[in-house]
C-alpha cells in the first residue's frame, strides 16, 4: 500500500484535527478502537474467498482510499450539498426546527448520495486495484474494503466529537463501540453493492448502467439506515431508540454475513467454471437464500439440474457436485436452514419500532 502526496497531506490534516478535538490520548484510543475491529472485519471478508484470495497491498490501497480520500471528499461535498439545499428550503415550512431540518437533509439526503459515490472511486482510479478485480466476488471484497476504511475514520470523527469528548474516555469508548457493531458495517455492506456492480461492468462487459443500478441501491440502503437513526434523534423516543439500536446491530451483522456468504457462493462457482465465465442470476431473500428479488444482488444460476442428483449445471453444460443434496434433509430442516434468521429478527424489531412510534 502506498499513499499519494495528497493523501499524506490529508492524513496529516485529519490527525491534527483529531488531536485538537480529543487530545493525543483520545486520538490514540479512538484510532485503536476504530481501526483494529475494521482490520478484523476486512480480514473476515478477505478470507471468505478460498480461491485467488486478494493481496493485502491492494486491499490496503482500497481501505486507505476510503479512510483518507473518501472521508475528505465526502466532508467537502456533504457540507456544500447540505448548505445549498438548506438555502432552497429557507422559505419553506417543513414543520421541523432549522437544526432538525439540517440533520435530516444532511444525513438522509446528501450523505448517502455523496458517500456512496466517493467511497468506491479507487476501483476506477487505481491500476493495482483494477487489475486485482478479476472475479465478480472481488468487487464485493474491494467495495467492502473502501467502506470499512471510510467507516473507521468516521468512527474516530464521531468518537472525538464535542459531545463524546466532553464525557472523557468513557464517552469516546461507548460511542465508538456502538458504531463498531453497527455503522461501520453499514458502510461495508452498502459499498460492497457498488463494488459488485463495478466488477460486473469491468468483467462482463455490461453497460455502465449496471454500476448506476447498484450505486442507487447502496444509496437507498444508506439513506434508510440514516433515516432510522435520525428519527430517534428528531422524535426523541427512548423506547424506539433502544429498538432501533438492536435493529441496527442485527441488520449490520446480518449484512456482513450475507456479503461473506455471497462471496463464498461466487468463489465456489468461479473456481469450477473460471472467472471470465461467471454469469449472474437471481438474488438473496431472507427465506429462499436468493439474491436478486429482495436485495438486488445477482446470483449465478446454481442448482439448475435436479436437486435429487446432487449436481448443478455450469454455463458450459458440465455438472459438478452441489453444495448439499436436498435428499440429506427433510423439508422442515431444509426450510429452516434457508432462513436468514438475523435479517428476519431485524425485520421484526423494525416493525415493532415503527408500531411504537406510530401508536405510542
Amino acid at each position: 500500500m502506498t499513499l499519494s502526496r495528497w493523501q499524506w497531506v490529508i492524513l496529516f490534516l485529519l490527525v491534527i484535527g483529531f488531536i485538537a478535538a480529543g487530545g493525543i490520548l483520545g486520538f490514540v484510543l479512538a484510532s485503536l478502537l476504530s481501526f483494529i475491529p475494521a482490520y478484523y472485519y476486512l480480514r473476515s471478508i478477505r478470507n471468505a474467498e478460498e480461491d485467488d484470495i486478494e493481496p493485502w497491498s491492494a486491499l490496503g490501497t482500497a481501505f486507505a482510499w476510503g479512510a483518507i480520500s473518501g472521508v475528505f471528499l465526502a466532508g467537502i461535498f456533504n457540507a456544500l450539498g447540505t448548505s445549498l439545499i438548506l438555502v432552497f428550503l429557507a422559505e419553506a415550512d417543513s414543520g421541523f426546527s432549522f437544526e432538525d431540518t439540517a440533520i435530516i437533509v444532511g444525513a438522509v439526503l446528501v450523505a448517502p448520495i455523496v458517500e456512496e459515490f466517493v467511497k468506491p472511486l479507487v476501483m476506477f482510479r487505481n491500476q493495482q486495484v483494477k487489475q486485482e478485480v478479476d472475479e465478480i466476488e472481488d468487487g464485493i471484497v474491494y467495495g467492502a474494503a473502501c467502506g470499512l476504511g471510510f467507516g473507521a475514520t468516521e468512527n474516530v470523527l464521531y468518537g472525538l466529537s464535542e459531545g463524546a469528548a466532553a464525557a472523557g474516555i468513557a464517552g469516546i469508548f461507548v460511542i465508538i463501540l456502538l458504531r463498531t457493531v453497527s455503522s461501520i458495517l453499514l458502510h461495508l455492506v452498502a459499498t460492497s453493492y457498488t463494488g459488485y456492480g463495478i466488477a460486473k461492468y469491468q468483467l462482463e462487459n455490461e453497460p455502465f448502467t449496471v454500476v448506476i443500478k447498484y450505486y442507487l441501491l447502496a444509496v437507498l440502503i444508506h439513506a434508510a439506515w440514516n433515516a432510522m437513526a435520525v428519527s430517534s434523534l428528531v422524535f426523541d423516543n427512548e423506547i424506539g431508540t433502544g429498538l432501533l439500536f438492536l435493529l441496527s446491530i442485527s441488520l449490520a451483522i446480518g449484512g456482513l454475513e450475507m456479503a461473506k456468504r455471497r462471496i463464498r457462493e461466487l468463489d465456489v462457482a468461479g473456481s469450477n467454471i473460471g472467472s471470465n465465465d461467471i454469469r449472474s442470476g437471481s438474488g438473496l431473500s431472507p427465506i429462499s437464500n436468493q439474491w436478486e428479488r429482495s436485495s438486488g444482488w445477482d446470483q449465478k444460476k446454481m442448482n439448475t439440474s435436479s436437486g435429487a442428483s446432487g449436481q448443478y449445471a455450469t454455463r458450459s453444460g458440465e455438472s459438478a457436485d452441489a453444495l448439499y443434496s436436498s435428499d440429506d434433509k427433510n423439508q422442515v430442516q431444509e426450510w429452516a436452514s434457508n432462513i436468514d434468521w438475523k435479517s428476519a429478527i431485524g425485520t421484526i424489531l423494525f416493525l415493532i419500532f415503527i408500531a411504537l412510534n406510530t401508536f405510542g
